[in-house]
């Protein structure tokens, strides 16, 4: 069994090895979305998903369960702000390749607590929203810290009907295989 420190340097070799990888994609110009047809592109993210799996399994990546030790990470934090104005921007190429690489799906902002996946539903990036979405990696019930889920961002911000349901439809089905009830507000009263 490793000790704190040993895993304390595996994160922090995983985080430096990301930011390189990262790094070479950007010198390469990103790189286009993988596959022609919707089925070469899930099969394209259920292979990227095996690989990760594979690589967290190893100790060599940074999955979500590992975002509460990342966060204090600075090389983390520079990255995920990227990540998150690729959202913004509606670059699935730059989302795609820091997916592909293993940066977590859902970091969340420290200040707003939003996801890329909040982001893009809020400015309405449907192609942004695509990659997130297809790659599989999403939590659809994460929330930010008002409490609200990204179909609701959808709806609110990005005044896309057609989104928002094809939000909520994900958010049910990650819901009902949870077995959480979904609300749309958290109940916070005492």
């Amino acid at each position: 069994m490793p000790t704190q420190q040993e895993r304390e340097t595996a994160l922090a070799l995983a985080v430096e090895e990301l930011r390189a990888r990262i790094a070479k994609r950007r010198r390469d110009g990103w790189q286009p979305e993988p596959g022609e047809t919707p089925q070469e592109q899930r099969d394209h993210w259920h292979n990227i998903a095996q690989r990760l799996a594979e690589r967290a399994k190893d100790g060599n990546a940074t999955g979500d369960d590992q975002l509460p030790q990342l966060r204090d990470d600075r090389a983390m934090n520079i990255m995920a702000r990227e990540f998150l104005q690729a959202a913004e921007r509606g670059n699935p190429q730059m989302i795609g390749a820091f997916i592909e690489e293993g940066f977590p799906v859902n970091w969340q902002s420290p200040k707003t607590g939003e996801t890329a996946l909040h982001v893009s539903a809020s400015v309405g990036a449907r192609n942004a929203l695509r990659v997130l979405v297809g790659c599989g990696l999403c939590d659809f019930l994460l929330r930010d810290r008002q409490g609200r889920l990204a179909s609701e961002l959808a709806y609110l911000y990005g005044k896309d009907s057609a989104v928002t349901r094809w939000l909520r439809v994900h958010e049910r089905k990650q819901a009902k295989a949870r077995g959480i009830k979904l609300t749309r507000r958290p109940n916070t009263s005492p």
